[in-house]
């Protein structure tokens, strides 16, 4: 099977192909033993590792965004596309997709970054992504191609061509979070039910889902919002209202920087 890197579209971020001679913090994904229980959910088969890529970041700035395409062509001519983002905004602290001067090993069925294994050989506790179910089959499978679509930093320069418009979706969740925080509000201070208008707004029509069909960034966040609110209705951890827990989410949303792309040759 052939198996190809496409090049990083900021010369800052760099991609290589793992190799555990030049890489071997990373050694323990694929070659760990019993006794390394601490990886044990990010552990690998060996021959994972022939398809494994290390993205390193060596621009003075975290990476806050990240899409990733593994593209998979058949024997047959058959093309599948699988795609994978991750973001330093969907929850309420923040954490760097990748920080300055850290590597992430990127798989096809997890990611763990370098700065990860060190916290956790020195004693620290650990947290990895798996990404969906597991590993796909690579059966009939002529060729393998990992294609950076988008990346994002901290100041909001943007990068790649961003195929499915990531940057949209990632734009649409604030304004979408405080549309439905406002109707919640709304529905308080005059003393009615808000299940209505948010049961109204979950069920807007929807033409697909960002990253994968036609649909309007925004709508598919103010349908989301309104859903898990409705679904977090008389939940209770111990002492925890949900639905109290959902509004302050909404209403505390992180502002994103103002995108901008980086003028040719300024790296």
């Amino acid at each position: 099977m052939d198996f190809t890197v496409s090049l990083s579209p900021n010369d800052q971020v760099v991609l290589s192909r793992y190799e555990a001679a030049f890489f071997p913090k990373f050694r323990v994904i694929f070659e760990g033993t019993r006794s390394e229980r601490s990886f044990e959910f990010l552990a690998q088969p060996p021959d994972e590792a022939e398809t494994a890529v290390v993205m390193e970041n060596r621009a003075d700035k975290d990476v806050t965004a990240l899409r990733y395409y593994w593209v998979m062509t058949g024997e047959d001519g058959n093309v599948r596309k699988h795609t994978v983002s991750s973001d330093s905004y969907i929850v309420d602290v923040y954490h760097p997709v990748l920080r300055v001067k850290d590597r992430k090993l990127i798989c096809r069925s997890v990611t763990v970054d370098e700065s990860l294994i060190d916290q956790v050989l020195s004693g620290g506790g650990s947290m990895g992504c798996r990404i969906g179910s597991g590993t796909q089959s690579l059966a009939g499978v002529a060729s393998l191609q990992l294609e950076i679509d988008m990346l994002l930093f901290a100041d909001g320069e943007l990068a790649g061509p961003d195929t499915n418009k990531f940057a949209a979706e990632l734009r649409g969740r604030k304004p979408a979070a405080e549309f439905v925080a406002e109707q919640i509000r709304l529905a308080e201070a005059e003393g009615r039910d808000v299940t209505p208008v948010l049961s109204a707004l979950a069920e807007i029509p929807s033409l697909g889902r960002p990253g994968h069909a036609k649909d309007d960034p925004l709508v598919h966040w103010t349908r989301r919002y309104a859903r898990e609110y409705l679904q977090a209705a008389g939940r209770r951890i111990g002492d925890l209202d949900m639905q109290g827990t959902k509004l302050r989410h909404l209403e505390n949303r992180p502002s994103l920087p103002r995108f901008y792309r980086a003028e040719p040759g300024t790296h």
